[in-house]
């Protein structure tokens, strides 16, 4: 259980001066996190499952899980699971993690983008956090390239979640170091891994509102929990949730063996269907409550809609995993499956 881990728990208290939950009207400006930012770097939560000599705290990808879970259960807009994320894929590559915070940007928004005689040029597109981060790590058809933000153009932007997804224009730009041994794909699992487990921590916060708001909202002299088919919505959702936690935990298992495709692929799928659903079931027994603006449920749901259209949508996930299924015909497919 993520929430078994000690990280977890703590990283709950150190997130809690920039959350937005519980706060009604009177939620932390945009930028308050970055006040912030010299706590949770010295406390050891940026870069949690990096190894002490590149820059790290020596933890394990559960520690990582952790962060990243905590951040989104709370709402706090930061740029915290891209910086362990980046700093994860660096470490990997035997590369120092830069101080500061990191961003990553998902292959499709750097397709604009060109590596010429060591020089980047063209404009890559929704960038997390452009304008307040250090470092962006870029997937290039040469490898994935670390490079500075300072001095590029950035045109502002945001997803449904208010986040920034900034667009950033490189001219004769040279990057801090290529790493041809580390892959655009890899960026790519790992990014959607990170997005499946802040979908399931807003999803999971969705449903305890639901379950709250029909425990004590009142309809026809009884609580709206008491009638069959709201119970009957939010335990399909809540199974569904149950079924991604299981896969978040495996595919997380897997990434010590160096080979997750199949369980990352695996646990995005589950968590885009699980957040939808739980969105979706936390809306409708909450009817108009829940799209008040001080209310809460809206800075989970509509993040889970941003989250889930990030680092590959539900669509390609299975479509590539049912690649890797018909590429193993030596598998029995129920063994596949399983195993």
């Amino acid at each position: 259980m993520i929430e078994d881990n000690p990280v977890h728990a703590s990283a709950l208290r150190a997130l809690a001066p920039i959350s937005t939950i519980g706060r009604g009207n009177d939620v932390p400006a945009p930028d308050a996190w970055t006040g912030h930012w010299p706590t949770l770097e010295r406390d050891g939560f940026t870069l949690p499952a990096v190894a002490a000599e590149l820059g790290g705290t020596g933890g394990e990808p559960p520690d990582e899980l952790a962060v990243i879970h905590a951040c989104a259960a709370v709402a706090a807009r930061c740029p915290l699971p891209e910086t362990a994320v980046a700093g994860a894929l660096l470490a990997a590559a035997g590369h120092a993690v830069p101080a500061g915070p990191l961003t990553l940007v998902p292959p499709a928004g750097c397709a604009g983008l060109a590596l010429v005689d060591g020089l980047l040029e063209g404009v890559a597109t929704g960038v997390p956090w452009a304008a307040q981060v250090g470092h962006a790590l870029l997937p290039l058809s040469q490898g994935l390239a670390l490079v500075t933000l300072e001095g590029c153009v950035i045109e502002a932007g945001r997803n449904l979640a208010g986040e920034p997804r900034d667009s950033v224009r490189f001219h004769r730009h040279r990057p801090v170091a290529v790493l041809p041994d580390a892959s655009a794909d890899a960026l790519l699992l790992r990014g959607a891994l990170m997005r499946s487990v802040q979908i399931c921590a807003a999803a999971e916060q969705a449903l305890k509102l639901a379950i709250g708001y029909t425990t004590t909202r009142v309809q026809f002299g009884k609580p709206l929990a008491s009638f069959q088919a709201v119970q009957h919505q939010i335990a399909g959702a809540a199974s569904k949730l149950a079924a991604a936690r299981i896969l978040l935990d495996a595919a997380y298992d897997a990434l010590a063996s160096g080979d997750a495709g199949r369980e990352i692929a695996a646990a995005r799928i589950n968590a885009c269907l699980a957040g939808g659903e739980c969105a979706s079931v936390a809306h409708q027994v909450h009817g108009a409550m829940g799209y008040a603006w001080e209310y809460d449920l809206h800075r989970h749901t509509s993040a889970i809609q941003a989250w889930r259209a990030e680092f590959g949508p539900l669509t390609y996930w299975a479509e590539r995993l049912g690649a890797q299924a018909m590429a193993a015909p030596s598998v029995d497919l129920w063994q596949f499956i399983t195993s």
